[in-house]
């Protein structure tokens, strides 16, 4: 569970499920749509009418003082029949039988991500005993939400787009939880900077140009607190905010779900009126009372949290989740458990049963969740469903492109890390002066390919104890920018906010590199190349799963783009790093050696060269073979058909000045001139060669193409990297 939010401790699961019957879930989902009609009636009086505040009823003092009241979003107009889209509630149940509310989330409803998880997890881990009880289903409850929310939304005969608004420094937990429930609507993520308002409307903005109009947004769901959406309408805010966002809702050309000034339903005094509320605005009796002071819980089995073999009885609050549907709400027949005792936390699987007589037996899907009897969504061929195009926005399109440079830069890290560190072992068994070379040159390159400098440039590479820190120090050290650790981090970041765009199955395998990471090093660990050739092995998976999983689209086209910027950055960071300085023939052949196994290049240059590794022939290899892809001949083309994908409102020649210019520099070197030491120097004394000032050159070409991708493609704040090593 949580397998991708690896900087988060993942909290403790009971694997015992609160069970709950038909009868009582059919009590409890009626007073929870009950709770969510009465607070939908009080926002659409409280920002609209105001008569309740008339009347001896409602807290208005406490109302009136509330910041959580937003003024200016009074008189917002509703697009249908609800003002409220989501309703999350926190219930328990008391040692009487009865039902009651002990909070409720209506500013940020979450949950829904989180339960989908949990009862994966529980799914897996017990299968048989999850298909032999007929429970209740979460994708049809979702798959009901997304159909009611796209005729929400629909307008003048196409498609509505929604999009999911949420906080970049949200943290993991909650992150996933909104990017699951963002995927299960079948909308993109997006951030304050990926939107912008004019006339009235809400647009997207998209890679590239500023002048592009974008794309019209009709409902924005708001995953972030009322008051910090908007620095024009409702002040300053440390998130930024979407200027004139509240003018566009006032207009009607948008809908923000929840709406604006939510948080007010969730005013403490509020909740006690409830009961009295009810009967004056719904005329109905309040089925879901708040908790009284000092009210008992009840007990649900569970594991003995001492580490007993017997279950247990432990107190649980329920968290629920409530959402719009076409024709009123509808409850997710599940939820999250949390204990309320003072043992460890732990959270369990809500399971709601169906009566016998409506189970149908039902197979297993993918993604935990079975076949059950009760009705399913309309298709996507259904008459009167239309399709809406995907979103590409800016901050998305950033992402995939650092993705795709993490990816590559983890890999290389660990190749080089892994082929250095076999090479050395075996080099410290020999005694000549062209071993002793050869180990310096290759330990140095670590520090120059990796830019962790000084690292070993500044230590006696005698002092076995100080090489080993050092290691360990590129190896586990996730503040250290350009060490693996630093790296992988960077990428599990990443991946953390693509989660509505790449398969669930690259979770495990972020989970056990990260897991492998954290266990390099220490006195129990394996040796240092098992655990490099384990996260090589699992860049390789991610790879595969990204290139099966992934549309050929623009997100593709940018993470290849980036891959091969950062491949490309790599193989000219290494040559420079082994082959800039001449060495004696005997060291060369150990260097350009380690060099085609960290490069993947040996058996093609035993088929195309028979002959032992020469550092001439090796760089002519890694130059210009195209069917090499590890080359960089066969990045450059690969780069130069991605370029050409990508949309353009006008020609750009800041995208192919850089690639145009670096293709003429490579096409002009000659391996033995590159590698001849300049001003007559002697060949074999660490004498510097050409490959030292024309790399350099090559990689500033490619630090401008980078940045001329940023400028066009991405929003200004992300033309860095936020994560890692600044070096575009």
């Amino acid at each position: 569970m949580f397998a991708g939010d690896v900087s988060a401790a993942s909290p403790a699961i009971d694997p015992v499920p609160v069970v709950l019957d038909a009868e009582a879930w059919a009590q409890l989902s009626a007073g929870l749509i009950q709770r969510v009609r009465l607070l939908d009636a009080l926002h659409a009086d409280l920002y609209g009418p105001r008569t309740v505040l008339a009347t001896d009823v409602a807290p208005v003092s406490q109302l009136l003082q509330d910041p959580a009241y937003l003024r200016t979003a009074v008189g917002i107009p509703a697009r249908g029949a609800h003002h409220l889209f989501a309703l999350t509630s926190t219930v328990a149940r008391t040692t009487d039988g009865t039902w009651v509310v002990l909070e409720d989330s209506v500013d940020v409803p979450d949950g829904a991500g989180t339960t989908l998880e949990l009862r994966r997890v529980l799914s897996r881990c017990a299968p048989t005993l999850y298909r032999s009880t007929p429970l209740r289903r979460l994708h049809p409850f979702f798959d009901t939400v997304r159909t009611a929310l796209h005729h929400r939304t629909r307008a003048e005969g196409r498609a509505g787009r929604t999009v999911v608004l949420t906080e970049d420094s949200a943290g993991p937990l909650q992150a996933f939880d909104h990017s699951w429930l963002a995927n299960l609507l079948g909308a993109p993520v997006v951030s304050v900077g990926d939107l912008r308002t004019g006339s009235g409307t809400l647009t997207l903005r998209l890679p590239g140009l500023d002048s592009d109009p974008g794309d019209a947004v009709d409902a924005l769901l708001r995953l972030v607190p009322s008051q910090l959406v908007d620095p024009l309408d409702l002040g300053p805010t440390p998130l930024g905010g979407v200027t004139g966002l509240v003018e566009a809702a006032r207009c009607g050309d948008v809908e923000i779900l929840n709406p604006l000034g939510a948080g007010l339903l969730e005013n403490a005094d509020l909740r006690a009126a409830l009961p009295d509320l009810c009967r004056q605005l719904l005329h109905e009796d309040l089925l879901l009372r708040p908790a009284a002071e000092g009210a008992e819980l009840t007990g649900w089995l569970g594991l003995d949290p001492e580490g007993g073999d017997h279950l247990v009885e432990r107190p649980v609050r329920l968290r629920l989740l409530v959402m719009a549907a076409e024709d009123g709400f509808e409850v997710l027949p599940g939820g999250i458990a949390t204990t309320a005792d003072d043992g460890p936390a732990a959270i369990k699987d809500v399971w709601v049963t169906v009566p016998e007589t409506a189970a149908v037996a039902g197979g297993t899907d993918a993604d935990g969740e079975g076949e059950s009897s009760e009705p399913k969504a309309p298709s996507a061929a259904a008459p009167g469903v239309l399709t809406a195009y995907p979103a590409m926005t800016r901050s998305i399109g950033s992402d995939l492109f650092w993705f795709g440079r993490y990816l590559e830069r983890v890999d290389s890290t660990a190749r080089l890390l892994r082929t250095v560190l076999d090479t050395v072992n075996d080099l410290d068994s020999e005694s000549g002066s062209a071993a002793r070379t050869a180990q310096a040159v290759l330990l140095s390159a670590i520090t120059e390919a990796t830019t962790t400098y000084p690292g070993f440039l500044d230590l006696d590479l005698r002092d076995r104890e100080a090489v080993h820190s050092e290691v360990e120090s590129l190896l586990t050290d996730r503040g250290r920018p350009g060490s693996l650790a630093q790296s992988f981090a960077a990428l599990a970041q990443t991946t953390r906010t693509l989660r509505d765009l790449i398969s669930d199955d690259i979770w495990p395998v972020i989970a056990r590199m990260n897991g492998r990471l954290r266990n390099l090093g220490g006195s129990d660990a394996p040796p240092l190349e098992e655990g490099l050739t384990d996260i090589v092995d699992g860049c390789l998976t991610l790879s595969g799963a990204v290139a099966d999983s992934m549309p050929r689209n623009l997100g593709w086209d940018l993470t290849e783009v980036g891959r091969k910027i950062e491949r490309t950055m790599s193989l000219l960071a290494l040559l420079r790093a082994t082959l800039g300085r001449r060495r004696t023939r005997a060291a060369e052949a150990r260097i350009a050696g380690a060099v085609a196994l960290i490069t993947e290049s040996g058996a093609s240059y035993r088929r195309s060269y028979h002959a032992a590794v020469q550092p001439e022939l090796l760089v002519e290899l890694l130059l210009d073979d195209t069917t090499l892809p590890r080359s960089i001949a066969f990045q450059l083309d690969r780069l130069g058909l991605a370029l050409d994908r990508l949309p353009e409102v006008s020609p750009s020649p800041e995208l192919r000045a850089p690639l145009t210019s670096l293709r003429s520099r490579l096409a002009s070197w000659q391996p033995q001139e590159l590698l001849r030491p300049r001003d007559g120097a002697d060949a074999v004394d660490g004498a510097p060669t050409a490959l030292l000032d024309e790399a350099d050159a090559a990689v500033e070409s490619l630090r401008e193409l980078a940045t001329a991708l940023e400028n066009r493609y991405f929003r200004p704040s992300e033309s860095t990297s936020r994560w890692g090593i600044d070096d575009v």
